[in-house]
């Protein structure tokens, strides 16, 4: 097996959780640059997605919210409304939990810089939940592949303020993963994928203050722990050597 993680300190368990028009939470940054996340602005420079219709789900996804503030505060919008898309998405699907080793990391050899769950936000001083993990290359290489963590279809692709350049996968029976603050991205919506396969590069766009990747594992369209069901590869996938 490639290495092992290695965690940050496991923070209090605190919460805290805005109310606004749409539901709102707070996507993860990173660590290991001295650039001022809060003075970073970000464009909104796609077009809307699909509405992500589906029969058995009554209302479409949240609509689409273009923002150009700065990016610390448009983390506030984005949560909701790619948890909307998930679950309009998938809703005719019955919900199958994966088992741990079904989905793979999103990259060949990673380090946990930040866990799942509530911690204290470098900028805005206070708790909040951190719906993902962020991972970056042991040697802190940047711009190293992104790679799918399971066969699946992508289900969104853009720029999210806060997330920065994203993708969704879709993986079937209501199992999605989120990636976040590419430096690019190398598919489009409705393309298929493998496990393994590249679908874009490490990088620091969104709110960030240093590269990495903000990975999430969404159930339902609800944030779980990453760590409990997505291992590490056993040797490097193939073409990532």
């Amino acid at each position: 097996m490639i290495g092992q993680f290695r965690r940050a300190r496991r923070p209090s368990r605190a919460l805290a959780r805005a109310a606004a028009a749409a539901l709102l939470a707070l996507t993860g940054i990173g660590i290991g640059s001295h650039q001022s996340a809060q003075a970073t602005e970000v464009p909104v420079d796609i077009a809307p997605v699909s509405q992500h219709l589906n029969a058995c789900f009554p209302e479409p996804a949240l609509p689409w919210l273009p923002y150009m503030g700065p990016a610390i505060e448009g983390a506030l919008i984005y949560d909701d409304w790619i948890a909307s898309i998930i679950t309009a998405g998938q809703a005719c699907e019955p919900l199958r939990v994966p088992l741990f080793g079904e989905l793979r990391m999103p990259l060949a050899d990673p380090v946990m810089t930040s866990e799942f769950g509530p911690r204290y936000h470098p900028v805005r001083r206070r708790w909040l939940p951190h719906t993902g993990v962020d991972l970056v290359d042991r040697e802190r290489r940047w711009r190293v592949p992104v790679l799918a963590s399971g066969m699946g279809s992508v289900m969104a692709t853009g720029s999210f303020a806060a997330y920065g350049r994203s993708v969704i996968i879709d993986h079937g029976h209501r199992v999605a993963t989120v990636y976040t603050h590419l430096s690019s991205v190398s598919v489009r919506e409705g393309d298929q994928v493998e496990a393994g396969d590249r679908i874009g590069r490490l990088g620091s766009t969104g709110a960030v203050t240093g590269p990495h990747l903000h990975f999430e594992l969404r159930l339902g369209g609800a944030a779980v722990n990453p760590l409990d069901y997505v291992a590490p590869w056993p040797e490097p996938p193939p073409g990532h050597a």
